[in-house]
């Protein structure tokens, strides 16, 4: 390492504890990655993502942070659901904890498209039974590049001194995260919402369906969620354009994302209230 790493290092080290530790904390990891912009998030169960700390290099792609991905976008996001699946520790580039159609999906457009990330390199460390601390690292449209492989296996070099770190911060600070958490899954928050705001009783199945194939899955993929067959898979997108009275994913997208917005930004929405 050279002596700026060592010094980014010993500056992420004695912030331990402190206010100042992410901003110590993603200095020492802009050493090890030549990132454009990094964010903090601790997730906590179903709660809310906690934004801990954010910095930009170049254009400002976490311009729709507050409000859009705060309020509903994060329900369709990969990492949010790493986090819900009680994802391993470790780095991960966004293709691979996301669904096999993410960039193909209406989701990927409508927010990673328009905030410009290019590639996205995140730590993820789970503390507890529900909290996910990660730190993601990215690069924008305006360096027109993407993260080389010798750049992510010079940043899995530092890996180990990168997960004791945090695990010390967590440890001397408390863990991050909120203490409220939704009772219910986003699914069966889905249905109430719908039934209430669009009149439209959609089962579980159709629920299930609806949320998988707008975080980008495929029929395939959707069917090994749900361990039913593609077929099937199909057969239950049907039904649920013809309830939805829709005829394609843009359609869908359009439809639940108001409906997102409703369920994502709030604690707990009492059964039977309209808004």
């Amino acid at each position: 390492m050279t002596d700026a790493v060592f010094a980014a290092l010993g500056q992420a080290i004695d912030a331990v504890g402190s206010g100042d530790f992410y901003a110590s904390m993603t200095q020492y990891l802009r050493h090890c990655l030549d990132y454009d912009n990094v964010i903090v998030i601790a997730f906590a169960g179903t709660s809310i993502p906690d934004v801990l700390y954010k910095r930009i290099y170049g254009p400002d792609v976490f311009r729709y942070i507050a409000d859009q991905y705060l309020p509903a976008a994060y329900l369709l996001d990969p990492i949010y659901h790493f986090h819900l699946r009680r994802g391993k520790a470790g780095l991960y580039r966004l293709l691979d904890v996301a669904p096999d159609q993410f960039r193909r999906s209406r989701y990927y457009k409508w927010y990673y498209g328009r905030i410009g990330i290019t590639d996205e390199i995140s730590v993820v460390l789970p503390i507890g039974d529900d909290t996910t601390l990660t730190i993601s690292m990215g690069k924008d449209g305006s360096s027109g590049q993407v993260f080389s492989q010798k750049a992510e296996d010079l940043l899995r070099l530092h890996e180990p001194v990168i997960m004791s770190l945090l695990r010390a911060h967590a440890g001397a600070a408390g863990a991050p995260g909120t203490a409220t958490t939704q009772s219910r899954s986003i699914a069966e928050r889905l249905i109430e919402a719908m039934h209430i705001h669009r009149d439209v009783r959609l089962s579980p199945r159709q629920a299930d369906v609806a949320l998988l194939i707008l975080q980008g899955h495929s029929s395939p993929s959707i069917g090994l969620r749900l361990g039913v067959s593609p077929q099937t898979v199909k057969v239950f997108r049907k039904q649920l354009y013809a309830k939805c009275a829709i005829s394609s994913q843009a359609e869908l997208f359009a439809l639940m994302m108001p409906i997102l917005s409703r369920i994502g930004s709030v604690t707990d929405e009492p059964r039977g209230s309209k808004r």
